[in-house]
Parts: structure tokens; sequence; C-alpha cells
């Protein structure tokens, strides 16, 4: 060996070394990782607690975990996903949430009650992570929450199998979510067509530097240095609400929504969507009890019609769609009218959260968090006034 190539083949083996030892170093770590990194790694679930092999085929949050989350103006995923500059957070008032989850990693009581007035089905809104008071807070003397972040109703249909016996005068609520519910859905038929659980999801197909910790960082740090400036950021856009309010949300979401009426019921996400509503339905109307389907639209739904329109041409171009300002200010709203159109079909309650979050915008609040698509706690107040409003306009009673 060439004596000159020594020194460079020990610097090499040191990299090599250092890189191993940070790499097992971090792994062991791994649980006092910053959240924001190690949710990145396809081991998240499996190292923090997480049940992948429930028998509904639903991944669980961990068992009886105490949740302390203190929520300050850093919170939301807009700014890891999007451009959006933290230094253009407005002034937030920072909370604490605290909570324990149950035996199956939901934001019950334990122990359950044996017979519950109320259930509720649906996603992260449920869920409601971040939130203090969440919107079913205290709606009835009994409930169960079944709120699973990141499911659709294909998989809430599994959980009210597992979990639901519906009887006479019990009220079954499912939020759906126009944000993600659509893709939600024909992404888990997809698997089950496949044959795989979501479990199994998260480690098929997956390559070996995608489960290390120091991989990631160098991503992250990739990430960060190919981030628009601020001053090159097309967010936050002002909404011309009374007062005026910057706001931010995924592009695409924007552009996913946006089929016109008949493409959107030819698509075989809708064909999904539906016939896994349908099935709920019946399901819930077989035991005796009353179906109540609730619409949560995403943030971009009421906010677009309050961007001028050169907001609207920037973030149309940002997200390189090739739909127009006039398309997506005609069809934004399909997704809800179709499920309007399909709850009236099935003869099931439906309640639209859009108007009165819409009034609240109007009148100045902000109900979603800024750098996040989800309700703040002001969404959720605005909400379980709403819901209380049609229960008792509806004389829908548990």
């Amino acid at each position: 060996m060439p004596r000159a190539l020594k020194p460079v083949l020990r610097v090499i083996a040191v990299a090599l070394i250092s890189l191993i030892s940070l790499e097992l170093a971090l792994q062991l770590a791994f649980p006092l990782l910053p959240a924001p990194l190690i949710r990145r790694l396809p081991q998240y679930r499996l190292r923090m607690g997480f049940n992948l092999a429930a028998e509904h085929e639903v991944i669980e949050y961990p068992a009886q975990q105490p949740v302390e989350y203190r929520v300050t103006r850093d919170f939301g995923d807009l700014y890891r996903l999007t451009c959006l500059p933290r230094a253009s957070a407005p002034p937030f008032e920072e909370y604490e949430v605290s909570f324990t989850r149950d035996a199956h990693g939901f934001r019950n009581a334990e122990p359950w009650h044996p017979d519950p007035e109320w259930v509720i089905l649906g996603d992260s809104f449920t869920a409601a992570e971040a939130i203090a008071e969440p919107y079913w807070r205290g709606l009835a003397d009994s409930m169960l929450i079944l709120g699973a972040p990141g499911t659709g109703t294909i998989q809430q249909r599994r959980l009210f199998d597992a979990f639901v016996k519906p009887r006479p005068g019990q009220l079954v609520a499912l939020a759906y979510f126009g944000g993600n519910d659509l893709n939600d859905n024909q992404t888990d038929m997809a698997r089950d067509s496949a044959g795989l659980t979501p479990a199994d999801s998260v480690w098929s197909e997956r390559s070996p530097q995608e489960f290390s910790v120091v991989f990631h960082l160098l991503l992250y740090a990739r990430d960060a240095l190919a981030m628009p400036s601020g001053a090159d950021c097309h967010y936050p856009q002002l909404a011309q609400t009374e007062p005026p309010a910057p706001v931010a949300f995924y592009d695409e979401h924007v552009l996913a929504l946006i089929p016109d009426k008949p493409t959107m019921l030819a698509s075989e996400s809708w064909r999904i969507t539906r016939d896994s509503i349908a099935e709920l339905a019946q399901s819930i109307a077989a035991g005796g009890a009353r179906f109540l389907l609730m619409y949560i639209p995403q943030k971009a739904e009421l906010y677009w019609h309050y961007l001028d329109a050169a907001a609207k041409r920037t973030l149309l171009t940002a997200a390189d769609g090739s739909e127009t300002v006039l398309e997506i200010d005609a069809n934004l709203n399909v997704q809800r009218d179709l499920l309007r159109e399909l709850a009236a079909e099935l003869g099931i309650d439906f309640l639209d959260f859009s108007p009165a979050l819409a009034a609240a915008i109007s009148a100045g609040q902000s109900p979603y968090f800024y750098a996040d698509t989800h309700w703040n706690q002001a969404g959720h107040d605005i909400a379980r006034i709403a819901l209380l409003d049609f229960i008792n306009g509806t004389n829908l009673e548990a």
C-alpha cells in the first residue's frame, strides 16, 4: 500500500468509527431526542411504546401514558413542511395540556363507561392532542372518544367494530376531516388489497438509512439550508379579514380538494369513502343508535376566499399546480357538498362546522393554529357550541 494512502485511510476509519459511535449513542438516547426529529424515523412508534399489533389493526398510542404538552407560538407542522418563518408568528399566550391515555391510547377516563351515551369517532381533530378542552368535553354524562390521529373512515370503522356496541338512544358521531380523509381511505384500501396491516406499512419498502438518526439529522440540516429566506417565502399570506390575519396552509391541500363534482363522483377515493360511511351507517342503524356525520373543513376552505387575487396566484405558483384560481374558487366545497348529499341519501344527520367557523373568522377570531392546519382552543370552543346548538335544534338526543 502506498505510504501516502495510509493517512487518508486512517482519517476515513476514524470518521466511520465516529459516525457509528454517534449513531449508537443517539439510538440509545432515542426517547430523549427532540420529537420533531425522531418522528421522522420509521421505528419511532415501536421505540416510543405504540401498539402496532392491536387486533383491530389500527395503531394505538402508548397505553396509560401521561401526556404533558406546553403549547407555544412555535407549535405546528407548517414551520417544517413549508417555508413559513418562525419569526413571523403572532403573539401567543402559552398554555399547558395534561392528560393520561387509557388502555388503548385514547383520551378517555378509566374505566370506560359500560354504556356510553355518546361515541365520537375521528382523527387528530378529535384526539385533540394539543388542546386543553376538546370540542367534545362535557357534551354528555358518559362518552367514549375514539380519536386516532392519521386515520380515515376505514380505520375508524374498525375502531367502531372493536369497541362500540350501538344501542337505542345512543348517539354515534363521525368527525370527517376534509383535508385528508379521502386520501387516508384510499391509502388504507390499497394497503388492504396488498395484504398489509398499518403496522406492516411502517416497515415495508424502507431503506436502511431511513432508520438512522444521523441520516435524518443531515436531512434536517439540508432542508434548513434549502429553505427560502423570509424575504423569498410565499408565507404568510394576509387574509383580508377584519382585522387582517396572517395565514398559512399546505399548498398541496388547497389543490387536493379541487376536482369538479363529476370528476370527484367518478374517483376511486370517493367511492371508497362513500362506501365506508354507508357501511358504518348501516351498522349503527342495526344497533338502534343515531348517526351524526360531522364535517370539519380544512383551513384553506375557509381562508381561501379571504385572499386577494395576487395571493392566490402566488400560492398556486409556489405549489406548481395546474389548477387556476377560478377552478379552485368554483370547486373548493365539492367534497363537503357531496358528503351532505350522501347524508341525505342515507337518512342520517349532517353537521357542517364551516358556517360557525367562517362566522368567527369574519368576526376577527382565529380558530386555527397559525402554523398548523388544526383547530386551536378557540376553534374547539366554536365547534362545541355549534354541536350543542345542532343537537338542541334538531332534537337529536343521546
